[in-house]
Parts: structure tokens; C-alpha cells; sequence
């Protein structure tokens, strides 16, 4: 029995040295390794080598979400000769399309000007004598200014340049009197007088009877009696 036993046990001593050994092994290797870790003594102890420091993951881009592929249909060229929706035809030529055909027409088509009419004369327009047909002409029964008297027995001569409208009835507007040049005040008041008794014809555009602006020149002279009466004179002898 005590023989057995010593057997069993001189067998069991190799594996019991054998995990000593591994567990010693191990302990230095760990023992070692922790020596190695160990900050230097040179590192000062706030040093950041000395500090576990967490160094968060960089933030996530979010990626483009991806866009559903757009589909296209294209409307093909019916079978047969010819070229797109043109006219079939034979040739070497290339016949033209529906679209070219149509901008050729609108580029070679000429299209002539509308015609504008003619808008009548309103009734407060006013013409000059070369936008008229046919100008105001002064009445043979038509009144004309007096001579001063004062002007006259002192022979003094003058003129008076002005301006008017006449109306489409043959009257003078005499708020549209204007004067352009006159020699003597008096000349002027003679006009003035005389200009409401004045008859025209009026002015028309076409068969359209409009006003015009009328420039006259009035003039005022004195006749040699002597000159006058003597060949009036010479006709009364038998």
C-alpha cells in the first residue's frame, strides 16, 4: 500500500513543478511590466503624461440621402425613311422637320405694316398753316383796325406783328392773342379792337374744318392825298 502510494506521487511531482515554474514565469513578466509603466521621476506629476485623458470619437457627417434616379422617356422616330417627324422622302438631301419648316416660313415671311388711321382732329387742337390742308383766309367783308387818331394827324407810321388762333366757325380767339413786335403801343390797341370783328374762312384738314394758329402782320401807313386825288382827277375830264 505504502508503495503504491510513494508510485503515484513520484509521478504527480513533474506536473506540480511544471505549474510552479509557468506561475512564477508569469508573475514576473507582470511584475516586470508594471515596472516598465511607471512614470519617469523626470515627468513632473501634472504632466499630461501622467493623466488618462478620454478623446471623444470625431463627429458623424451626415452623408447626402441618395435622390431616386429621374426617368426620361424620349419619343423615337416613327419607322420609314425621313428624319424625325419631317416628310418621308428620298434623296441625299436631309428633310427638314416640322420645327425647322415652321421657322423657315416665320423668318422668310414678310409681313406688311398694318395701317394706322388717321385719328380726327380734336376739337381743341391746333394747327400750324403747313399741317393743314387748306389755311385760314381773311374775309373780304372783314373788319380791320382803325388808325390812331393822335398817331395820324402826327404822321407817324407802324406795324404790329401777332399772333391768333382762328376757330373752326371763322372767329378769332382773342385769348390767344399774342404780340410778336409792334412799333407803337396805340398800333397794338387798334389790333386788339378790331380782332373780335374779323371773319375767316376756316382752316380743314381734309373736308374737316380744324384752328390754326395765324401769324399777321398789320401794317399802318399814310397815303399822299395829292398822289391819290390826281388821277382820280384825270378821270373825270370829258
Amino acid at each position: 500500500m505504502m508503495r503504491l502510494w510513494v508510485n503515484s506521487y513520484s509521478r504527480s511531482t513533474p506536473v506540480a513543478t511544471s505549474a510552479t515554474l509557468s506561475t512564477v514565469a508569469h508573475v514576473a513578466i507582470i511584475a516586470l511590466w508594471v515596472i516598465a509603466t511607471l512614470p519617469s521621476s523626470d515627468v513632473p506629476r501634472n504632466s499630461i503624461a501622467n493623466r488618462v485623458v478620454y478623446i471623444p470619437p470625431p463627429d458623424r457627417v451626415p452623408t447626402q440621402r441618395s435622390s431616386a434616379p429621374a426617368v426620361r422617356y424620349v419619343e423615337l422616330a416613327p419607322p420609314g425613311p425621313g428624319f424625325g417627324m419631317g416628310p418621308r422622302m428620298m434623296g441625299d438631301a436631309r428633310p427638314s422637320t416640322a420645327d425647322e419648316t415652321k421657322g423657315n416660313q416665320a423668318r422668310d415671311s414678310v409681313t406688311a405694316p398694318a395701317e394706322v388711321a388717321a385719328l380726327p382732329p380734336g376739337p381743341d387742337s391746333v394747327f400750324s398753316i403747313l399741317e393743314v390742308d387748306t389755311a385760314v383766309v381773311r374775309s373780304a367783308n372783314s373788319a380791320a383796325p382803325a388808325y390812331p387818331l393822335d398817331l395820324l394827324n402826327a404822321h407817324i407810321t407802324g406795324s404790329v406783328s401777332a399772333q391768333y388762333v382762328v376757330d373752326t366757325t371763322g372767329f378769332a380767339d382773342t385769348t390767344s392773342f399774342t404780340v410778336l413786335k409792334a412799333t407803337h403801343p396805340e398800333f397794338v390797341t387798334a389790333v386788339k379792337e378790331a380782332l373780335p370783328y374779323m371773319r375767316f374762312s376756316p382752316a380743314k384738314i381734309g373736308s374737316t374744318k380744324v384752328r390754326q394758329l395765324v401769324e399777321q402782320q398789320f401794317s399802318f401807313h399814310i397815303a399822299d392825298t395829292a398822289t391819290i386825288a390826281a388821277p382820280v382827277a384825270a378821270k373825270k375830264k370829258p
